[in-house]
């Protein structure tokens, strides 16, 4: 009897194996920064919209909390976005590349977009930024 690996276990292995390749300097750096750029220009709309709610709300503590949540879960989202678009543009600029073809770009979204470590890390800022602003 074989025990498939779930599909966050996958996107682990796959997001290492896309780590360990070696894509050049140049094709590296420009994935990267376009798929930053794109995360960005999708979420970027959404945070604003935030924002100016918590304006209009700003001295209400409840109002706060939820602004944390909803800017947790966004910059989750946007490094799933963001490492599922760099694997996707690497995976088309080296088509010859086979072990990077092999590598699942929705599996990396997930996980990336689920990464406990990383999501504890944020969420450690943003209440630090959250209590700051608030004294």
């Amino acid at each position: 009897m074989e025990i498939k690996k779930s599909f966050w276990k996958i996107g682990k292995e796959d997001s290492k194996k896309f780590n360990n390749i070696s894509l050049g300097r140049k094709t590296g750096t420009v994935t990267f920064l376009l798929g930053i750029l794109f995360t960005a220009g999708l979420v970027l709309p959404i945070a604003i919209l935030v924002f100016e709610i918590v304006e209009i709300y700003w001295f209400n503590e409840k109002t706060m909390v939820i602004f944390l949540a909803i800017a947790w879960g966004l910059l989750m989202l946007c490094n799933g976005m963001s490492n599922y678009i760099t694997v996707k543009m690497a995976k088309a600029i080296n088509k010859d590349m086979t072990d990077l073809q092999e590598v699942n770009e929705y599996a990396v979204f997930f996980y990336q977009s689920t990464n406990i470590f990383y999501g504890l890390f944020l969420l450690a800022v943003l209440i630090f930024f959250g209590v700051s602003a608030l004294s």
